[in-house]
């Protein structure tokens, strides 16, 4: 017998219907099983940490603003920075971005998920979290296989992650990983490379560009089109509103503001300072050398950097026809021996003009460049900015023969100021004032100004004044620093701090206190006299490339044959050094410190004003101001035609009055000069007063020890001999060998004698005023060729 048929049909209901129960309670089993075991996995299956799977960063060398002077790009640009120096708006941006929820989560969003699966067919819907974004890029390498399978295996390490980490910690990970473009991983790199500042000083706006590029960093570069960028930046601006982290006016004034944005990184900058500061880092501490997890964080400056190369690079193009190949710069901080910039070369890249050396580092000639510390030395032992110097015709003897300097202009100008023999660069009085003094006065205040290289004493002869040694430019830089800083000297550096890939600093550069090299008014008195332009006429004239916008102290220098030339100068912000020159030593053609070095140095001192607003120099208490004749340096007499201020340091003020100026009965001005200069004032015009004839007699020329050496080419050679007389001298007789050769009136005693081979005595006699007879003797040799 048949059931009924509505009955036979919910028996088969009511069957299925308690199989389908059970299995849907298996199911549930299953789920609740699975739900109970994740934390359990999450917690205890294996796990490699985090840190451990990132790629090692390449060392990265940064400017003092954070620029990227040098990178190792094998892994990209990698700077690791803390999440506390990632600017909060930042690390807000970022999750508004990319995961609105991340606070919140365990690592996998559900309802990021259900969006995407529902969205999957019609468009495109991430639903991947930061944790999971980190757990890919980590652990899966990107891949991972079909995305079911992707999806599930970055959601279960997403969990571990969770597990093992704060949020924090996971979105400093994320941060310091994600790729923002342009070769940039992680925030700080990418702060650095699109806006040359660091993640700590990111704000609104920057901050939501940056956020915008991990999903397309090449579409949202803004190098061609900025349209794309701008639109993701409102997008993740908007989102930062959605969320509460800012408000709607701020987020519309982040949309109208600039971005400021970088262009792609250049080549490297300053590639030969950067290759200077890792060899520092390497001297100061070997046991990083080698590392390419480093953030070495330097003092140059990047913008003054670039602009001091374009400079070396204009001006030396220009220079061309005149065989100047190569250049050098080098700016110091006074009183913090900061290395601001260094140009090793004009032509790096390029071995046949030096190329691929640092010039700023390769001892050369100074030249005049030296003279500064020589007259440093000579207010030390007694001597003014305004003591008298002689310029006149001077010949000394020397172990290596006679040695007869003569000045640039080849011209003399009898007596003058110190400060008119420095700041003019007069050849002669230098000369004579490191004769006076002797080598150890001038080589011990180089040696206290780091001029360390120095050493060969007997080698320089007095020609060391004029440039006879070899010193490096950065050396001079950092010494000319000193005396900007008031005589205070800081040992140059470069270094200021190194950190590894987690941030920690494994060497920071202890601020060293400056020591005193010269006393305050001293270097008051140096930096014055190099700053004095009317002290500068005599040599340079009255235009000069040393005319700037604010006072500055400057001097030139140039070796002999035209092979290396200075300029060096200071403000109390900044110093800058400048060489000119060929690196394999060849002479330029007539380049001097005021057509070489000189023009670069103002235009890289003009840019530096643009960052540092220049300052001057304030008198010390122990400086005192007076009137004194010009040139001889006392107080004026009555017949004083040229009085003038000048500066002493306390205790050095003259107090004798001069006697150098003499106006007679009719009104008319004769001068009293020493004896060495009486011939010189003949020349050039001046009367000479008369003395009662205390002086006596003086060879001018030949000097002492001259050699002489006889031409094939010529059938007859001459030398003049030369006298200087007191006034009221008879005649001056002349002897050759003990033979009378002539006589000549006193007031110009001098004769013409044939040459003729051998060693040869020549002396000079006279009656002077007094009645007594004066003599004067000097030799000189003649070789033939």
């Amino acid at each position: 017998m048949r059931p009924p048929t509505g009955v036979g049909v919910n028996m088969k209901v009511l069957l299925r219907g308690g199989l389908w129960s059970s299995r849907k309670r298996r199911f549930g089993a299953a789920v609740v099983g699975a739900l109970l075991a994740l934390p359990l996995y999450a917690f205890f299956a294996p796990f490699d940490a985090p840190e451990s799977l990132g790629a090692t960063p390449g060392t990265v060398v940064l400017g003092s603003d954070g620029t990227v002077l040098q990178r190792d790009g094998a892994a990209g640009l990698r700077i690791p920075v803390a999440l506390d120096q990632v600017s909060p708006l930042m690390r807000a941006a970022t999750i508004a971005a990319e995961d609105q929820r991340f606070e919140h989560h365990p690592g996998v969003d559900p309802l990021a998920m259900a969006r995407a699966a529902f969205h999957f067919r019609s468009q495109r819907s991430g639903a991947s979290t930061i944790t999971q974004q980190l757990a890919r890029r980590l652990y899966l390498d990107g891949g991972g296989g079909p995305l079911p399978l992707r999806k599930t295996r970055e959601s279960l390490i997403a969990f571990q992650l969770e597990a093992h980490h704060s949020k924090d910690d996971i979105l400093a990970l994320y941060l310091n990983d994600i790729y923002y473009g342009r070769g940039a991983y992680g925030v700080e790199a990418a702060a650095r490379t699109y806006f040359g500042i660091s993640a700590a000083n990111l704000d609104l706006a920057s901050a939501a560009f940056l956020a915008g590029l991990p999903q397309l960093p090449s579409a949202y570069d803004p190098i061609d089109n900025d349209r794309p960028a701008r639109t993701r930046q409102a997008y993740v601006l908007d989102r930062m509103v959605g969320g509460g982290h800012v408000s709607r006016a701020e987020a519309d004034a982040a949309k109208a503001g600039p971005l400021h944005l970088l262009p792609p990184l250049e080549p490297a900058i300053g590639a030969q300072f950067v290759a200077f500061a890792l060899a520092e880092l390497e001297r100061i501490r070997p046991d990083l050398a080698g590392r390419r997890d480093l953030v070495v964080e330097t003092t140059l400056d990047a913008g003054l950097q670039v602009e001091a190369e374009r400079l070396v690079r204009a001006h030396l193009e220009a220079l061309t026809e005149r065989n100047v190949t190569n250049g050098a710069v080098v700016v110091v901080e006074p009183g913090t021996g900061r290395l601001l910039a260094m140009v090793g070369s004009a032509t790096d890249g390029d071995p046949a003009h030096g190329g691929a050396i640092n010039m700023a580092i390769e001892p050369r000639q100074p030249g005049s460049a030296l003279k500064p510390f020589l007259y440093a030395a000579a207010l030390e032992h007694g001597y003014t900015a305004a003591t008298p110097l002689l310029d006149v015709p001077s010949t000394f003897i020397t172990p290596q023969g006679p040695y007869v300097p003569l000045n640039y202009d080849r011209a003399f100008h009898g007596v003058v100021s110190l400060r008119t023999a420095l700041a003019s660069s007069l050849n002669v009085p230098a000369v004579r004032t490191l004769d006076a003094l002797g080598m150890e006065a001038l080589l011990d205040m180089a040696h206290r100004f780091g001029l360390s290289t120095l050493t060969d004493a007997e080698s320089y002869g007095l020609a060391l004044t004029l440039g006879g040694g070899d010193v490096r430019l950065l050396d001079m830089a950092s010494a000319y620093a000193a005396l900007g800083a008031g005589g205070q000297y800081v040992a140059p550096f470069a270094v200021t701090r190194v950190r590894d890939r987690a941030g920690r600093i494994l060497y920071e550069h202890a601020m060293v206190q400056p020591h005193s090299v010269l006393s305050p008014e001293h270097a008051y008195l140096i930096t014055d006299i190099l700053s004095d332009p009317n002290a500068r006429v005599v040599g340079f004239g009255q235009v000069t490339p040393f005319d700037l916008p604010f006072r500055a102290a400057v001097k030139t220098g140039t070796t002999t044959g035209f092979r290396d030339n200075w300029t060096l100068g200071y403000t109390p912000e900044v110093a800058v050094g400048v060489w000119v020159g060929n690196a394999n030593g060849a002479s330029m053609r007539d380049v001097s410190g005021v057509d070489g070095a000189g023009p670069i140095w103002r235009d890289v001192m003009i840019a530096a004003a643009k960052t540092w607003p220049m300052s001057w120099h304030e008198r010390p208490l122990g400086i005192v101001e007076t009137t004194v004749c010009a040139p001889i340096g006392l107080l004026p007499g009555p017949d004083c035609p040229f009085p003038q201020r000048e500066q002493f340091a306390a205790g050095t003020v003259p107090t004798e009055r001069e006697r150098y100026w003499v106006r007679d009965v009719s009104g008319d001005i004769f001068i009293n000069p020493p004896l060495e200069a009486q011939a010189w004032a003949r020349d050039v015009g001046f009367r000479i007063a008369a003395t009662g004839g205390s002086e006596r007699l003086h060879f001018v020329q030949p000097g002492a020890g001259s050699v002489f050496f006889m031409s094939p080419e010529l059938h007859s050679q001459e030398v003049v001999l030369r006298v200087a007389a007191p006034p009221g001298a008879g005649l001056v007789s002349f002897r050759i060998n003990g033979r009378e050769i002539g006589q000549s009136p006193a007031n110009d005693a001098r004769l013409v004698w044939r040459l003729e081979p051998g060693a040869t005595r020549v002396e000079a006699s006279a009656k002077l005023a007094d009645g007594s007879i004066a003599f004067a003797t000097t030799t000189y040799e003649v070789r033939a060729p």
